[in-house]
């Protein structure tokens, strides 16, 4: 995987590239990614594997993970991108407007973002991925420690910003792409018989203001009501149970 050239790099941020992004047929860890390209706006193809599928093609992937971003040119060149924040933040450069306005801003992204990346992802690796003798017990202290946690913490700083639906700012980020494609799911995880609610437009009005601004976008609502998204939630709550 070798880094472009100057005028490779001025390919990848053609307005008329295709991205091809590759995953599982449910949101896992791939929900910020594919909201962040509906919204981008430009040509895109969701590919999905079947678990029999990924055993064949996990070894020929940089990491043996997915989800994969893969560029297409409309001069027939492609470049490959693996990692998910890392493919979260190249779609966030090519959009010009989703990292704040100056340096400070983007820092300030970049630490919400990485706190709810930190989130889906200790909660998919650590409880999902567990052995199924352990994962009660894992799942309880995620409930009671990790996810409380993060609610509170996220709370605070958004209501310190207004309360507005955002973590920096007026503007759109990546940090509130990327909560806003996981609340759905801690809210369906802690909705249980005997669970504790713990986000709530009454008890966490700011993290669900981030939800319902993102929710008035156009382009948003739209992949929201297609049939894919809605298979792709039929596929989290099958795989995941939420």
């Amino acid at each position: 995987m070798s880094a472009p050239t100057a005028s490779n790099s001025d390919l990848l941020l053609a307005k008329d590239n295709i991205h091809h992004l590759t995953y599982f047929p449910f949101h896992g860890l791939a929900g910020c990614i594919r909201t962040t390209l509906v919204l981008l706006g430009e040509p895109f193809e969701n590919h999905t594997l079947s678990f029999g599928e990924w055993m064949v093609t996990k070894a020929t992937t940089p990491f043996g993970h997915v989800p994969i971003l893969r560029e297409e040119t409309k001069c027939g060149k492609s470049f490959e991108i693996a990692e998910i924040s890392a493919i979260e933040f190249f779609l966030a450069n090519r959009t010009g407007t989703l990292l704040g306005k100056d340096f400070w801003e983007e820092s300030q992204i970049r630490m919400f973002h990485s706190s709810t990346h930190a989130l889906i992802t200790f909660l998919i690796h650590t409880v999902v991925q567990s052995p199924t003798s352990d994962r009660p017990a894992f799942l309880a202290r995620f409930k009671k420690t990790n996810l409380p946690q993060w609610v509170r913490s996220h709370e605070k700083y958004l209501g310190a910003n207004g309360a507005n639906g955002h973590y920096v700012g007026d503007q759109l980020s990546i940090a509130d792409i990327k909560t806003a494609s996981v609340i759905e799911h801690m809210i369906n995880l802690t909705s249980g018989e005997g669970d504790t609610c713990l986000i709530s437009e009454e008890l966490t009005p700011a993290l669900m203001a981030v939800k319902n601004n993102l929710e008035k976008n156009p382009k948003y609502a739209e992949w929201r009501s297609s049939q894919q998204y809605q298979e792709f939630t039929a596929g989290n709550m099958g795989f995941f149970g939420f």
